[in-house]
């Protein structure tokens, strides 16, 4: 089958044609429609992460149909479209999680990456049956939309790990980027009564601005107060998460779900005396993606806005230049087998 490959020596993406993958204990083969490509996969190939023994075939969150299952009473039944989450990790609280044909964010995950290594970006992906979540029958939104679920189950995550109540005012920081533009989308639909954009690409904003009269775009030296900051911001730029923790009202709380890689100096006097909360939030429960889908089937998160540009498996060099370019806001890009 068709499938791109990390491989060792090699730096870049590899198309190859590989054998059709077992279907082991407990395990899902599922037809992939479309796959997610986030920008940052293309630091994938370059041997610097902690990803599984080469060659893997890499991948992100997917949607497909189910083709056959290990276990014959798995409640997934042939022909049912699925969610595909890549996320793994074990029982307790050791920090061995990481993503199926892609990384782990501490040495235990390796675990898990060696008995699942292969990822989407293929005809077929074979993965442990609680990484796959039904999609609603009256769910209409197209695969190459859809692969973007957990973008906005991670900022939904967020809001419930920072336990988000609705009528308030939220600031997203980082609301030009693939996280934060959901994250703007998911507080609408969860009850805020005002989403403030932060973030660096002005007119990426206003896109997302105009698609609510709640939406607005702050100025620079914008401070008036909020109750909550959902920070999606990435980089080193730390600056701006430390302002938006001191407009924070009594009680309010700052959730990260971004990748920022500087060190922040907050003012922990300040956040002391108005009993505000600094909460992390990394990716979500596989439930979560449920609850997305549901409130897609209600029709309170609408995605006929989002825009995907489709690549081909082959076409995965393009497709990775072109999603480092391009991708933010209310456009991403999606792979096809």
């Amino acid at each position: 089958m068709k499938a791109v490959r990390v491989v060792e020596g090699n730096r870049q993406f590899v198309p190859q044609e590989i054998e059709r993958p077992a279907l082991p204990a407990g395990a899902v083969r599922v037809r992939i429609q479309a796959a997610f490509l986030p920008p940052y996969f293309e630091h994938l190939p370059s041997g610097s992460w902690q990803t599984p023994a080469r060659p893997f075939t890499p991948g992100q969150c997917a949607v497909g149909v189910v083709e056959e299952t290990a276990d014959p009473d798995c409640p997934l039944r042939r022909g049912q479209a699925v969610y595909c989450d890549m996320y793994i990790e074990g029982p307790g609280p050791e920090a061995d999680h990481g993503f199926i044909g892609c990384f782990g964010l501490a040495p235990a995950a390796s675990r898990h990456l060696a008995k699942w290594p292969n990822g989407t970006f293929a005809e077929e992906f074979v993965g442990p049956e609680h990484c796959f979540t039904p999609i609603p029958d009256n769910v209409r939104t197209p695969p190459e939309i859809l692969c973007r679920l957990g973008w906005f189950a991670t900022a939904l995550a967020g809001f419930r790990r920072g336990d988000f109540k609705p009528g308030c005012i939220v600031a997203i920081n980082g609301a030009s980027g693939l996280l934060g533009t959901s994250a703007a989308v998911i507080a609408l639909a969860i009850g805020a009564t005002q989403v403030r954009l932060v973030g660096r690409r002005t007119s990426v904003l206003q896109q997302v601005a105009a698609l609510d009269s709640r939406l607005m775009v702050e100025e620079a030296d914008d401070r008036s107060p909020v109750d909550f900051v959902l920070d999606c911001a990435g980089g080193e730029n730390a600056a701006a998460s430390v302002t938006l923790s001191e407009r924070l009202r009594r009680f309010g709380t700052i959730v990260f779900v971004g990748a920022l890689t500087e060190r922040a100096a907050f003012n922990t006097s300040l956040l002391m005396r108005n009993s505000n909360r600094v909460v992390g939030s990394f990716w979500f429960p596989h439930r979560l993606a449920a609850d997305v889908l549901a409130l897609i089937a209600a029709g309170t998160i609408d995605l006929s806005p989002f825009r995907a540009d489709i690549f081909n498996t082959d076409q995965i060099l393009a497709a990775m230049e072109h999603s480092v370019d391009h991708s933010g806001g209310l456009f991403h890009v999606a792979l096809k087998p």
